[in-house]
């Protein structure tokens, strides 16, 4: 497969030092419709020109971008995207939503264009927010979790990107690592919580695959100089994944709405791993499902005491497993 390096500039604007719209440079090699340029104000911004009229309205109130539609020569229409934040790291963040968004939506036209463009920037609204406003304590500890189990579990299971791939992402699906023939829900905890696993849905258990397991993380505050933040483990998928743009967007895209919440102290507040456990999620393990509750009830949230899972503990290497998987 093709690299985004094959498609787009690493800078799209690095030749625009100039005020340059309505005309401007093409952002991908394989679609002439996508452009970047910089307005009168020395704004950058990308657009879309779609050779025909479309009435799209549209969306307000994005933080840190402006979404413009307007008809161009009375027989065609733009799509402008304008980074209204002059900061550096915006400015970095802006061109993988440019370039993620050119190479997803490009295979649409018209109406539906416009409309998968808007949807794909929305997707990308928590990262490109200038303030963090902070995770809540469970979506930190959360984070921390998955994070760990990509960078230092997965990535070193299977190739990186398909870790990427196989990696679900904080977005609401049953299980969190979904791989070929197997699926894994991380719990993350720290030392001196109740040990207990808190379960959230009654589609937690539900099997996507031959075989579902739990993977369960404990770690343990410490100073900077030998635990792990959520920025480390952040940058070591990243620094994983160098050079495969096309990975790297995908990562970004999976984490930004939660990582882009963060705030500094989250961001560098630094864990160190206590223990690291799987188990089989099979017959008898106590769970609710759908299936197994009376009709009627659509929602459920319960806790499961760690002591009544130890016969389920798999005795296999955990990453030999997930390298079969």
């Amino acid at each position: 497969m093709s690299d985004y390096k094959d498609f787009f500039k690493d800078d799209p604007w690095s030749e625009l030092s100039d005020p340059a719209y309505p005309s401007g440079r093409q952002l991908y090699v394989n679609d002439d419709r996508f452009w970047v340029s910089r307005n009168e104000s020395g704004q950058i911004l990308f657009f879309i020109h779609e050779k025909e009229v479309v009435n799209v309205r549209a969306i307000e109130n994005l933080a840190g971008v402006e979404l413009e539609v307007s008809h161009f020569n009375g027989h065609a229409s733009r799509m402008i995207c304008t980074l209204t934040v002059d900061e550096d790291q915006l400015k970095d963040k802006f061109a993988i939503v440019a370039k993620d968004v050119a190479y997803h939506c490009s295979q649409y036209s018209g109406v539906q264009l416009f409309l998968k463009v808007q949807e794909r920037i929305k997707s990308w609204a928590q990262f490109l927010k200038p303030v963090s406003s902070g995770l809540s304590h469970a979506e930190f500890v959360g984070l921390w979790g998955e994070l760990y189990a990509v960078s230092e579990v997965l990535m070193d299971s299977v190739p990186a990107r398909d870790a990427v791939r196989f990696w679900v992402g904080p977005d609401g699906k049953k299980q969190d690592i979904t791989l070929n023939t197997m699926a894994i829900e991380v719990k993350t905890s720290l030392s001196g919580d109740p040990k207990v696993i808190k379960i959230s849905s009654l589609d937690q258990w539900d099997k996507s695959g031959d075989e579902l397991y739990l993977l369960r993380v404990v770690a343990s505050p410490c100073g900077e100089e030998v635990g792990l933040s959520l920025k480390d483990l952040y940058e070591r998928c990243l620094g994983e994944i160098s050079g495969d743009g096309a990975s790297e967007a995908l990562f970004l895209q999976k984490i930004s709405q939660l990582y882009g919440k963060a705030d500094k102290f989250q961001l560098n507040d630094a864990f160190l791993l206590s223990s690291l456990s799987m188990y089989r999620v099979g017959e008898g393990f106590p769970s609710l499902t759908s299936q197994k509750v009376p009709a009627g009830v659509v929602r459920a949230m319960y806790d499961i005491s760690i002591s009544s899972i130890s016969d389920f503990e798999v005795s296999e290497d955990i990453k030999g497993i997930i390298s079969n998987g």
